[in-house]
């Protein structure tokens, strides 16, 4: 900025000439704010979200059976409500619990929940208690089990106890379905799958204990 009687180069703060005494016309404003734009963020802050999706299945739930109540003076379709968002809230543990074996047994055991209150509320419960309900639970042990074996680095000796649990599996599978057809518990297809299994599996085992042949395995597998 220069004075326009002078034409001396002014500071941008002066408002007269210090040489002729000439007033200053500022031709420009200082910029007060920062040159830097905050970029506004998009993302979703999902453990907010979660906890703030748990608080409105909440008060959902407490609706529900407030009206249930009203119009029926018993608890009866609110089951479903219930159940569900019980269910519906178990995914959000994942995000909220640090301990995620925590969160899947949650989520497994709302599941159950679930799949139990529609049977109860059908009047068909023999589906769930022979079927359903001991499926999901041999799926909790499996992940236990996995879980479990994770400890330890015999990759032969968890193959092993892996197999040997699918054996149970199948026992428990081909059981349960003959108990829901002819209401008695018997084996018959599993017995013919499981003998290659087991002898699989007791072949593992016994080569486990050689260190030997383990520590070939995992070299050649990268283990």
């Amino acid at each position: 900025m220069k004075c326009k009687k002078c034409n001396v180069s002014l500071a941008p703060y002066l408002s007269i000439c210090p040489l002729c005494g000439t007033k200053v016309k500022q031709t420009h404003e200082e910029n007060i704010y920062s040159n830097r734009i905050e970029e506004l963020s998009t993302k979703v802050n999902l453990l907010y979200f979660s906890k703030a999706l748990i608080k409105v299945l909440l008060l959902t739930n407490i609706i529900c059976i407030i009206c249930n109540l009203a119009i029926n003076k018993t608890l009866s379709w609110s089951y479903y409500v219930l159940s569900s968002s019980l269910y519906l809230s178990s995914f959000f543990l994942y995000l909220i619990l640090n301990n995620k074996i925590s969160a899947f047994l949650l989520n497994m055991i709302s599941l159950e929940i679930l799949l139990f209150t529609i049977s109860w509320l059908t009047n068909t419960t023999s589906w769930f208690l022979y079927l359903v309900g001991p499926f999901i639970l041999l799926i909790i042990l499996y992940v236990l089990l996995n879980i479990y074996l994770s400890k330890y680095k015999n990759i032969l000796r968890n193959f092993s106890c892996i197999l040997t649990y699918i054996s149970f599996c199948l026992f428990v599978i081909n059981g349960c379905i003959r108990l829901y057809k002819t209401n008695i518990f018997e084996v018959t297809w599993s017995i013919y799958s499981n003998i290659p299994i087991l002898t699989i599996s007791l072949l593992l085992m016994i080569l486990s204990f050689n260190k030997k042949i383990t520590d070939e395995i995992e070299k050649r597998f990268f283990i």
